[in-house]
């Protein structure tokens, strides 16, 4: 008897298999993740806080759609069309994560002036990077004089006064400021040694303090420049923060193998949950002080600060629908400006009046606080 081979049947035209369509359901769900997160730009973190969050996650749900767009090609498939439909939607977010070209270091353009934004953390008043006691203060008095920008904003300022020393006429001193304006918190009729400072080559005619509604620690700070015959105003600004501290960051890995574990756990994600709630829904409120600030402004505005906020974001947007953002002008690359955080974390901004215009723009990688310096020179109206 002759034995016969069974043939194996065929798979069916057009029919995919378990792997694909699986694959294509997580495909699906990083696109609809990528496209709820430019929601993150038109919606109040008011009215819904949580969106906020998957504006917070941008740069994580852009990589996976990119990874799936190769793998698909790869293997010759058109699902990835998909997420490259879902890129193209929100494009205009790509280049205030990563610029391709930008501008080289200028030393020198005339009418052009150059402007540094600096979180400083009270000139790390707590020793907090603890490097056998050594402070980083005159590291930074050193990166500010060397700099040497024209205006220089700084916010989580220390005057220094709990040492009968006054840090912005050291600054002053080392880098040649004739012009100074400090702003600092008042708080129950007591007057904080902490705030912002703008300091200025050019003199300063006029400040004020742009107070938010819901915060008696963070405000605005404004001051009026006098540069040859024209006016400007420069604007400091320090949004609130999610004030994560280091049980935030360390909760999960304190939970033992004990049954109260996931008590432990619950506690510490909704504490961080409320914490991240309690921001966003602040710093609405404030963005939108700031906002109407800069549209009844009569004069070119500069604003500089730490917005506690990526480009992604409601906050961003805010002062983005008014003003230009100096990194997509002239900046090139990826920039994170937070230290210690998540890679790719930009926080801290220049932006200016479309009457001026950017020809540098760069981060200052130096972590002598837990932001980055961030540096932009442009060139004066008229």
């Amino acid at each position: 008897m002759i034995a016969t081979r069974e043939k194996t049947p065929k798979k069916p035209k057009g029919k995919s298999s378990f792997a694909t369509k699986f694959l294509v359901g997580i495909n699906l769900f990083t696109i609809v993740l990528l496209l709820l997160s430019y929601l993150a730009l038109y919606i109040s973190p008011v009215k819904f806080w949580p969106i906020a969050v998957l504006g917070l996650a941008y740069p994580v749900f852009l990589l996976f759609n990119l990874f799936f767009i190769l793998f698909w090609l790869v293997f010759l498939k058109k699902y990835f069309i998909l997420s490259l439909l879902a890129i193209l939607i929100g494009f205009n977010q790509i280049k205030t994560l990563i610029k391709f070209t930008g501008s080289e270091h200028k030393l020198f353009q005339e009418n052009s002036i150059k402007v540094m934004t600096y979180n400083v953390r009270l000139f790390d008043l707590y020793n907090w990077r603890n490097e056998s006691g050594k402070t980083t203060r005159n590291d930074i008095f050193n990166l500010i004089q060397s700099e040497n920008p024209d205006i220089l904003c700084l916010q989580e300022y220390y005057s220094g006064s709990r040492q009968n020393a006054d840090f912005s006429d050291s600054i002053a001193k080392r880098s040649g400021y004739k012009f100074k304006d400090i702003q600092l918190i008042n708080k129950e009729t007591k007057v904080l040694p902490f705030g912002l400072a703008i300091l200025s080559k050019y003199p300063i005619i006029h400040s004020e303090k742009l107070l938010y509604p819901n915060s008696k620690v963070n405000f605005c700070q404004v001051c009026a420049i006098k540069i040859g015959n024209d006016t400007i105003i420069v604007m400091n600004l320090h949004f609130e923060s999610i004030k994560f501290g280091k049980e935030d960051y360390n909760f999960v890995s304190e939970i033992t193998n004990t049954p109260s574990a996931n008590e432990e756990l619950k506690k510490g994600s909704r504490q961080i949950v409320s914490k991240m709630r309690n921001a966003y829904i602040r710093r609405a409120a404030q963005v939108e002080t700031v906002s109407s600030a800069i549209k009844t402004a009569r004069l070119p505005v500069i604003l500089a600060g730490d917005f506690n906020d990526t480009p992604v974001s409601y906050s961003y947007r805010q002062i983005n629908n008014d003003l230009e953002d100096t990194f997509v002008d002239s900046g090139k690359g990826l920039e994170q400006t937070h230290a210690q955080m998540l890679p790719l974390l930009r926080l801290d901004y220049i932006f200016h009046s479309r009457k001026f215009k950017t020809i540098e723009h760069y981060t200052i990688n130096k972590d002598y606080s837990d932001h980055y310096p961030v540096v932009a020179r442009m060139i004066l109206p008229g």
